[in-house]
């Protein structure tokens, strides 16, 4: 497993994070349990949480799993979501939907239809508190890695009390480093070396390419954490089968099979290219998906080889050309 220095952490981690926003929800406890000791096994050792993932369950589901190996594993938590209000009917029922998706894998989108949905919550320094403390107890620590604010307001990156909270808890030892996981214009914000904010997290793909943004601004030692790799997957295979020029690139540089998995393995390939120093996030719950992220993490080319496709994809959304070599 390729690992990355994180400097606020002193310490290397792998390249390569496990994303548990399903886990808890989507995946159930036991099958959850599997795919991170499989994770483990394979070499991974960075997980993202939050106290709204899972119906309120991955905490705590990781927290079980981690018990006996917290100094090998290293753990990011959040603030500022919280999960949606779900009955006891639903919470019954929750077995029995996920059966019903295992059979009829259609049923996915509708059942995520009627499931709560996490909401956001106004952060203040005394919610932050009260939050770490909470998640502290969930996952059987008495320190997180990293806290990040999730999805915070501009204005929340910058708030006095805010910030002292959030230095507060580095001080007491309860997170090591501080995060800001949301979008691109409040990881902008906190990108001031005077604020305490070591860590970013947003979203990176060929098509929102908001890695090159943060870099052309950050010369820092920040350690970038991205993730939604493949959320705009259905977007590119429809580009790669309408435009038979992105389609001959992609034959060119060797990606072979049906569009969708041209286009799953460009996606990941572009992730781990642009963020070669970083940590890329993937949900892998199955042994399949896995083991296709570390088959293209071992063998995906440089960017200088991507930057073709990159540029053709950017022509033809009508933007700029991005990509560094």
């Amino acid at each position: 497993m390729k690992q990355v220095y994180v400097d606020a952490l002193g310490g290397k981690v792998s390249s390569v994070g496990f994303g548990c926003a399903s886990l808890g929800g989507r995946i159930g406890v036991r099958e959850g349990l599997r795919a991170l000791e499989r994770a483990y096994e394979a070499g991974i050792t960075w997980y993202d949480v939050a106290p709204s993932y899972g119906d309120a369950m991955a905490e705590s589901i990781w927290g079980q799993f981690a018990s006996k190996k917290r100094d090998t594993v290293q753990v990011c938590t959040k603030v500022g979501m919280r999960p949606g209000n779900t009955s006891s009917l639903m919470r019954i029922l929750k077995p029995i939907s996920r059966i019903a998706i295992q059979t009829f894998p259609a049923l996915r989108s509708q059942v995520s239809r009627v499931r709560p949905q996490p909401f956001r919550v106004p952060l203040s320094g005394e919610l932050i508190t009260a939050s770490i403390e909470q998640s502290l107890r969930r996952l059987r620590t008495d320190y997180v890695d990293v806290l990040a604010l999730h999805r915070p307001a501009i204005e929340e990156v910058v708030r006095e009390d805010i910030i002292l909270a959030l230095e507060r808890i580095v001080k007491d030892g309860k997170a090591r480093a501080i995060s800001i996981a949301g979008d691109l214009e409040a990881a902008m914000k906190g990108l001031n070396d005077s604020l305490p904010y070591r860590l970013v997290q947003t979203a990176n793909t060929p098509l929102e390419p908001n890695l090159e943004k943060l870099k052309d601004r950050d010369s820092s030692a920040r350690t970038i954490v991205t993730y939604g790799t493949f959320s705009c997957l259905d977007q590119l295979v429809g580009r790669i089968g309408g435009q038979k020029e992105i389609l001959s690139a992609f034959r060119e540089l060797g990606y072979q099979g049906n569009l969708t998995e041209i286009a799953s393995s460009f996606l990941a390939d572009y992730a781990f290219a642009t963020n070669s120093a970083g940590v890329t996030l993937f949900s892998m719950f199955s042994k399949e998906h896995l083991d296709f992220n570390l088959r293209r993490l071992k063998s995906h080319p440089a960017l200088s080889s991507l930057n073709s496709i990159v540029a053709l994809l950017s022509v033809e959304a009508g933007r700029p050309a991005q990509g560094r070599a």
